[in-house]
């Protein structure tokens, strides 16, 4: 709310009032002024012209590029009131464009001069002379002679009209009014009443050539039409046009509805079109019904203007859009032949579609049996024609069966070349932008099984989907869409997941979700893929991280050892112990992984957290691999595996004391006799026999058996 910049205060009602319309306001009042002057004296009086020219020059100029103003006596209930039409776009209560004082004294005023003559409006066209205006004046600030307000005094304005030659003012007489049967709205009943009055003076225009009839015709009907803005009154106006062609001897009905029509522009023509046609898609009672018409009148009163306009948009040559068309056939406005070439096709291609999600099992199963014998042409004609329109109709399951269908049916050796064709049209419809954007758009939805309908649709939409699904991804609010943009990516491949990942760490914040991305990623083989892996071995988050190491083996496998020897280095433990672990399943034998395996093993850093047991046997079958590698490497494993099994001595003043304690536990132990037994050498055969003698049972059997098979590769070798 705006304030007055002295006070702090709202600007009070009677200044909204006063300075709606000032050049508005002042050239009213200055109207009943100059009226009431007029009707204090004869009509030459000297007074009764005084103001008149002023008063027409400021009607021009306030006019401006308006065709016409219209002062009108609007009623509801009890009350009256003065409106003014063609001012503004809609019509504006007196009261709104004068100040208080001036609507309490004059308003009265204004509406003796319409009771007088029994008048309810007057309109006053543009182009209105200074005689004309002053003419018209004066006669109206005169007082009827005898029966004042009735139908006599209305007539005998009207024939002073004539006399004078006063063609540029419109009026309408209580008397004139039509509709009253029906619930119209005042304004539209007001305008038809106008136009049946203008109408019926036209037998009145003496000499008259019938082309100037004609122009005068069409000019009443523009004059009525034209200043109307509000939507859905064009639409009323011609379903009650009856009420107006009832006497008019020049016109009937229809021919008054033609002339109402190719006065509209396109623009206006086809919104009275639409709203014909949302009419009769939502029936209800409407202004134009009385409680004693039946629905079906009301309903073939529509009709019978909606085809009417249906034809007029035909012959015209309008192109009033698919939808506005095909919605007229819909409704029997149009027959099928009267549509254009390209609207009866789509009209065609949409029963086609009907027939085929009818029978959409029949048509897929058809799709699958196809054969290089050059049968099922028709077949795939019908599929290529109707998969457009299913996919508008966001029929995504049916297209996602005839893809699937497609696609297997296409690997059948020999498969017919009618699906070659198939293939290669859903191709460039799927990567079509407006599908992919559609397709993008019913991502969204909250329905689990359509969401997966439109990301297998999506995947075979390939590449061109890409940015639209991580933009997608980085806009969605949602995890479960979220993952379904993803799994699309997926099945894409490189193409798709390559720039996904490059933009992964700034669009997705929750850990846990990227950690389950980078897993999905290492499952799906992609050796390429794992370039753009790399970069979350920097992450900041320590998941991340071990997720990142996990799918690189995944995909890599050995040759992930580089990335693997650099988490050894990894801030956070349970990064390096997962490194750890991944370079032991991979059996790395380089330096750095062994002296890894060596701090493992010893356990002899307390600073360090200690391996879990998973991790430790691991290391121990990485270490019984290396049979397989050169003798050094064996050697180096066998020294590392002794070194696990000695007992750590205890420390401090009662060592002594204190006997010697393992360094792990049973089943790490029996891993180390199993991998000693792999690769050791005679240095590993008393310290196996001892352990026999002196360990527990499990782990004595296995030390026994390592020292059995180490002396057997030994005889072997001499």
């Amino acid at each position: 709310m705006t304030t007055d910049s002295a006070t702090g205060a709202a600007p009070s009602s009677e200044a909204q009032r006063s300075d709606a319309h000032p050049a508005l306001g002042r050239l009213t009042l200055a109207l009943i002024t100059t009226m009431l002057r007029s009707s204090y004296y004869a009509p030459g009086h000297p007074e009764a012209k005084k103001g008149l020219t002023d008063l027409h020059s400021e009607f021009v100029l306030l006019m401006g590029d308006r065709a016409e103003l219209t002062y009108m006596v609007t009623i509801a209930g009890d009350d009256r009131a003065i409106t003014i039409d063609g001012y503004d776009a809609a019509p504006l209560p007196l009261e709104r464009v004068m100040k208080q004082d001036a609507t309490s004294l004059f308003v009265p005023k204004f509406l003796e001069f319409f009771d007088r003559w029994n008048l309810l409006s007057f309109s006053l066209k543009a182009t209105i002379s200074p005689e004309e205006f002053h003419t018209f004046v004066v006669l109206m600030s005169q007082p009827p002679e005898a029966g004042q307000g009735t139908s006599d005094a209305a007539k005998r304005l009207t024939q002073a009209f004539l006399d004078q030659h006063i063609i540029h003012v419109s009026t309408v007489f209580n008397d004139d009014i039509v509709g009253k049967e029906r619930r119209l709205p005042w304004r539209l009943k007001m305008a038809l009443s106008r136009l049946r009055r203008d109408l019926r003076m036209l037998p009145l225009y003496k000499g008259a050539t019938p082309e100037e009839i004609q122009r005068i015709k069409t000019q009443i009907i523009d004059d009525v039409i034209r200043p109307v803005r509000q939507a859905g009154f064009v639409k009323d106006f011609l379903i009650n046009c009856d009420l107006v062609a009832a006497d008019v001897d020049l016109m009937d009905e229809r021919q008054l509805q033609q002339a109402i029509l190719s006065s509209l522009p396109e623009e206006r023509l086809v919104q009275t079109t639409w709203d014909l046609v949302k009419d009769l898609e939502q029936p209800q009672t409407t202004p134009g019904q009385t409680p004693a018409e039946g629905t079906s009148v009301e309903m073939t009163r529509r009709m019978d203007v909606l085809r009417q306009i249906a034809g007029h948009v035909c012959r015209k040559g309008s192109t009033p859009g698919h939808d506005l068309l095909e919605s007229l056939f819909k409704h029997q406005a149009l027959s099928l032949e009267e549509l254009p070439p390209e609207i009866r096709q789509a009209v065609e291609t949409r029963r086609l579609a009907d027939s085929v999600l009818a029978r959409e099992d029949e048509h897929v199963a058809g799709l699958r049996r196809l054969t290089a014998d050059g049968g099922g042409r028709e077949l795939v004609e019908t599929v290529q024609r109707v998969l457009p329109e299913l996919l508008r109709r966001g029929a995504y399951g049916t297209v996602a069966k005839i893809l699937r269908a497609t696609n297997e049916q296409r690997q059948v050796p020999e498969a017919p070349t009618a699906l070659e064709e198939l293939a290669r049209q859903l191709s460039q419809l799927l990567a079509s932008k407006d599908t992919i954007e559609k397709l993008l758009a019913d991502l969204l939805s909250s329905d689990k099984d359509r969401r997966t309908q439109v990301v297998e649709i999506l995947a075979a939409a390939g590449e061109p989907a890409v940015a639209g699904l991580i933009k997608a991804y980085a806009n969605g609010d949602n995890q479960s869409v979220r993952l379904s943009v993803f799994d699309a990516m997926k099945r894409i491949g490189p193409s798709a997941l390559d720039p996904f990942l490059a933009r992964l760490a700034t669009i997705e914040r929750n850990a846990q979700l990227i950690g389950h991305i980078l897993a999905a990623v290492g499952d799906h083989g992609e050796v390429a893929l794992a370039r753009s892996l790399t970069r979350f071995l920097h992450h900041g988050n320590a998941h991340v991280r071990e997720a990142a190491l996990r799918a690189l083996v995944k995909l890599q496998g050995p040759a992930a050892e580089s990335s693997l020897l650099r988490a050894l280095r990894d801030q956070e433990a349970s990064v390096r112990q997962s490194a750890l672990g991944h370079l032991a399943r991979i059996t790395s034998s380089h330096s750095e992984s062994l002296e890894a395996y060596g701090r493992a093993l010893r356990a002899d850093d307390p600073t360090t957290p200690r391996e879990n047991d998973t991790t430790l046997i691991q290391v121990c079958q990485a270490l019984a691999r290396f049979a397989s590698l050169p003798a050094e490497n064996q050697s180096r494993a066998e020294a590392i595996l002794l070194q696990a099994l000695q007992p750590v001595k205890p420390k401090g003043v009662l060592s002594w004391v204190n006997k010697p304690s393992q360094r792990h536990n049973e089943g790490v132990r029996a891993a180390i006799c199993d991998a000693l037994a792999a690769v050791g050498g005679p240095a590993a055969i008393g310290p196996m026999r001892e352990i026999e003698k002196t360990d527990a049972a499990p782990v004595a059997a296995k030390a026994a058996a390592a020292a059995d098979q180490i002396e057997r590769r030994r005889g072997e070798r001499r």
